[in-house]
């Protein structure tokens, strides 16, 4: 076994706050510092990254430093690195997170175990999304499928160095985003083995409060598109057409292609959105055969066909309609007739942004069987603001359904085409507002009603009905009380 078990790669710019935390993971590691050695990569920092480097490499001989003028993104310091390495394997580390400290015990235990070129560990957001799909179980002598590795991208693995210079593994360089697949899926398909260690927390992926996240910035669609074209090459040349290799494709399809086109899209200058559309659709005509998106919910399949259609119109106005992702009360009251209640709700949805064949109305939807009564509503309003919608409840005419005892969630629905979705009217404190409490009779033929307005116990409105027998316990227990007293 190689005196250097881990080669831990790290490619710096502009991260001394955090570099101790990060370098002091890799010092603590339970293997021992002695099996460890660390490339940094100084990428033109001017923060003082580069300064506190040389100091932890003046105290331990283990972490070598380069410096060099900036690049403008990690893969060509890593690439740097990879070829300084003499670690048996390499392992890539971002200078603000973070490892556990079992970590390379643990991922070259699997390695060592299985014979495995890969290694998964177990990725912990902290503040951030991290992929969770390929972390449900231990996974001994896996595969690129097995493993479901496809859905865990970024570099942050264990890789046997003979198996990344055999096959000349590099990652892109001068590109922002997404760099790290066309290092990864290669190397995936190369391993003979991949293992995943889903039971330990073995790198953690952090959150930074003013630090440049890549993952959050929108890159050039035509370089970043380029290069995911080049990953489903890859794909499509190593795999066989069928079920397999569909199952790898849906990743993409779904993330790179679907995914960039949600609340955010319309808010893209138009010369952007057209590009993104425009290669979007040549990806899905050349790579994503129509059943690769049938997993997906209705709604991302609607998205797909009009992707391939290249519609940017509809694809901003579906964008638009998922904005539209809460419901505040604004206004309920009684009126005096003490039947009808009034219910006004604002969204997320901006009025001049509505899609125009956006449809609402309003649902009592009972609670324990989900039964529905529908509550038109009249047109929205809002002006420039977030668009609002309004009704009228009332409970004589509602239904003979509604005038029996029960509770019933109020709801607004938003359909766009073949979708909806519901959104609960929720009240905004933490009391029933003055004008909507207390509880009011009515006649249902010759029958006493009983009918209020309460909140659940997550703010949620609830109309609640109950009938003459339902009344007169009410004032057997009143009568009861004021005699006890």
């Amino acid at each position: 076994m190689p005196e250097t078990w881990v080669s831990v790669i790290i490619p710096v710019y502009n991260a001394v706050d955090f570099l101790d935390e990060c370098l002091e993971s890799v010092v603590q590691q339970t293997i021992g510092i002695d099996r460890v050695e660390v490339v940094a990569v100084d990428d033109g920092s001017t923060d003082g990254s580069g300064d506190l480097l040389d100091r932890w490499s003046a105290k331990h001989p283990q972490i070598r430093v380069v410096h060099q003028k900036n690049s403008g993104a990690p893969g060509g310091p890593r690439n740097r690195a990879i070829d300084m390495a003499t670690g048996e394997f390499l392992f890539f580390a971002d200078p603000d997170d973070y490892l556990g400290t079992e970590a390379f015990e643990r991922m070259l235990a699997a390695a060592h175990r299985d014979d495995s070129d890969v290694v998964l560990g177990r990725i912990r957001g902290v503040g951030r999304a991290a992929a969770t799909g390929p972390f449900r179980q231990n996974v001994e002598r896996g595969d690129i499928y097995s493993t479901k590795a496809v859905w865990s991208l970024t570099a942050h693995k264990l890789f046997r160095r003979s198996m990344v210079a055999e096959h000349g593994l590099r990652f892109a360089e001068g590109v922002r985003l997404a760099e790290e697949q066309i290092f990864i899926v290669p190397a995936y398909f190369a391993a003979k083995a991949i293992s995943v260690v889903a039971d330990y927390d073995c790198y953690y992926l952090m959150m930074r409060e003013g630090f440049p996240h890549l993952t959050q910035q929108g890159p050039d669609p035509e370089v970043f598109y380029g290069g995911i074209r080049k990953v489903l090459e890859t794909v499509v040349e190593k795999s066989e057409p069928g079920a397999r290799r569909n199952s790898l494709l849906l990743r993409w399809g779904q993330v790179e292609i679907l995914g960039k086109f949600g609340r955010n899209f319309p808010r893209w200058p138009e010369d952007r959105q057209k590009a993104y559309v425009r290669l979007a659709s040549e990806l899905l005509q050349d790579f994503i055969p129509e059943e690769v998106l049938t997993p997906l919910s209705p709604l991302d399949q609607a998205r797909g066909q009009l992707l391939r259609r290249g519609q940017l119109d509809e694809l901003i106005a579906l964008a638009r309609f998922e904005q539209s992702d809460w419901a505040d009360l604004t206004d309920v009251a009684w009126l005096p007739d003490n039947r009808r209640f009034t219910v006004g709700v604002r969204t997320r949805l901006r009025a001049s942004n509505r899609p125009a064949n956006l449809a609402h109305h309003f649902l009592l939807q009972r609670v324990g069987d989900g039964h529905e009564v529908v509550v038109p509503a009249g047109e929205p309003g809002g002006g420039g603001t977030e668009l609002t919608f309004a009704t009228v409840f009332d409970v004589r005419h509602l239904g003979t359904e509604v005038r029996r005892p029960g509770a019933w969630k109020i709801l607004l629905r938003l359909s766009y085409g073949d979708q909806s979705r519901d959104f609960p009217v929720c009240f905004p404190g933490a009391k029933v507002p003055t004008g909507a409490a207390g509880r009011r009779k009515f006649l249902a033929g010759l029958r006493p009603m009983l009918v209020w307005l309460s909140r659940d116990q997550d703010g949620q409105a609830e109309l609640i009905v109950t009938n003459w027998r339902g009344v007169a316990g009410m004032v057997k227990r009143k009568v009861r009380k004021r005699l006890s007293r």
